[in-house]
């Protein structure tokens, strides 16, 4: 009888039956089976709903079935043995029924339970983040390399900064001999805490990779993580060069991202950065930026020029950064004294002082710090009120073309950076800071008589890094060289 009615429901809607007559006789006898349908219905038996006050983690109300036997005598036999003979059934396919719903909103609380454990997960790392502090009255140096920097008669090896990998386990050094070199973290340090009997340790590289030409920039895999093969992977650009993807475990090459220039010949880039979630590749060069397809090596599959998109700029591109909290936002520097500003178009440019050297955004992407080459200038612009300077930070030794690294502590209240005076300065900023406020070094920490060109902060642990060293031309009488790599334990 229902296959009955739904062919009569599916032809009479569908107007295969076009004649009249035909029409009602399908209505009449759509009309009997109804009759029919719900003189059954006064025997069949009754459902009863009952509404959970509870909610699941959907926030979707959990609504019980309860199945009652109906005993009336006034049903027919052949109908009560038919209608009645079904909640028996059904009961029992109910108790399956309930048994698997249990089953699976056990399953679905065990999910709710481990994604409420993430989130509590990344909360409490948040925590981490906020409450780890710097101990800076009395940095102890707790590992130093050395050796592996030391000078040939063909070419220096000092290293050019230092960047720590995402999940912290490492460190990523270039270094002035044409090398990429990867150190690791001692694990008697993952705990947080330096043991009583800790003595200092002699680094030796865990990694080294050979490039074709002078180093001239690298960025790790965003989302690097030791436990996940596949993200331990860098970038570098090098003199003569296209962009490489390196195996950061392995040290073999993953991939090749060649620029082709207007002229369609290979051109090495002078900056690059992993953007959009690590799924593009940008880089800079000379009056132009070029980004790539980080699943699809080989051409660029875009072009940006800087005399066309951003009037009155020009120059090599030194540095690419990403605002962390607004993606897409693409912020640059320039040895032409410019800072641009690029989300689907151009946006806007700052005038710097010299050369920059390096952008960094806040973490809470409303900030742009930079940095530029022979100036000891650390502007902080205004990101909400573009071309605006909210604080300078001054007495920074910067009186050499090399680049001196800076970085930011992850509460954005802190600012660490090297100089040529072989200091490390630490800047703070809190947030009634005056505006337009010249601010002064926190703390000044000596630690070496050459140059300081890179400084980085461990994200997890009180851990600041330094890289020493810098091209010397005098005499060997008169050179004080440190070219080394140093780990400082900021904590008491």
């Amino acid at each position: 009888m229902n296959f009955l009615t739904n062919y009569i429901d599916y032809n009479l809607n569908e107007s295969y039956i076009r004649t009249p007559t035909c029409r009602w006789i399908f209505k009449i006898l759509l009309l009997n089976q109804s009759l029919t349908y719900f003189r059954f219905q006064e025997y069949s038996e009754e459902v009863n709903y009952t509404v959970n006050d509870t909610q699941d983690s959907n926030h979707d109300i959990v609504i019980e079935q309860e199945i009652v036997k109906v005993t009336d005598n006034n049903c027919p036999q052949e109908h009560r043995e038919t209608v009645l003979g079904e909640p028996n059934i059904k009961a029992v396919h109910n108790e399956e029924e309930k048994k698997e719903d249990f089953e699976q909103e056990e399953k679905e609380k065990t999910v709710v339970i481990e994604d409420f454990q993430a989130v509590n997960n990344e909360k409490a790392e948040s925590e981490k983040y906020e409450k780890l502090c710097y101990e800076w009255t009395a940095p102890k140096l707790i590992c130093k390399a050395s050796n592996e920097f030391k000078p040939s008669d063909i070419c220096e090896s000092f290293a050019k900064g230092c960047h720590w990998s995402p999940d912290g386990t490492c460190i990523l050094v270039p270094t002035e001999d044409f090398k990429v070199k990867i150190f690791d973290v001692p694990r008697d340090l993952y705990g947080g805490v330096l043991p009583e009997d800790f003595q200092m340790l002699n680094l030796e590289s865990s990694l080294k990779i050979k490039e074709g030409g002078t180093v001239y920039d690298t960025c790790w895999f965003p989302y690097m993580s030791s436990w996940d093969s596949s993200t331990c992977c860098f970038l570098s650009t090098s003199q003569g060069s296209p962009v490489h993807l390196w195996d950061a475990l392995t040290g073999q090459l993953r991939a090749t991202y060649r620029a082709y220039n207007l002229v369609d010949e290979v051109e090495a880039a002078i900056s690059v950065y992993f953007a959009n979630f690590g799924g593009q590749i940008w880089s800079g060069f000379k009056n132009a930026l070029r980004v790539f397809d980080t699943n699809q090596p080989g051409r660029q599959i875009s072009n940006i020029f800087l005399k066309k998109d951003f009037p009155n700029v020009s120059g090599l591109v030194s540095c690419i950064r990403e605002n962390p909290e607004m993606p897409g936002l693409m912020a640059f520097g320039t040895y032409s004294k410019c800072i641009g500003l690029y989300k689907d178009g151009p946006i806007c440019t700052f005038q710097a002082g010299s050369g920059v050297t390096q952008v960094e955004f806040s973490q809470c992407g409303t900030k742009l710090y930079s940095t530029v080459r022979r100036n000891g200038e650390l502007l902080c612009w205004d990101l909400r009120n573009p071309g605006a300077v909210l604080h300078c930070l001054g007495d920074r030794q910067s009186d050499t073309n090399q680049r001196i690294w800076f970085d930011l502590a992850f509460n954005g209240e802190e600012i660490v950076s090297g100089g040529t005076d072989g200091l490390v300065r630490l800047w703070k900023i809190t947030s009634d800071q005056p505006i337009d406020e010249d601010i002064c070094p926190t703390y000044k920490i000596k630690i070496s008589k050459d140059c300081v060109n890179g400084v980085s902060l461990h994200k997890n642990l009180p851990l600041l890094a330094t890289s020493t060293g810098e091209r010397k031309f005098d005499d060997e009488g008169s050179i004080i060289r440190d070219n080394s790599l140093c780990f400082y334990w900021l904590n008491r």
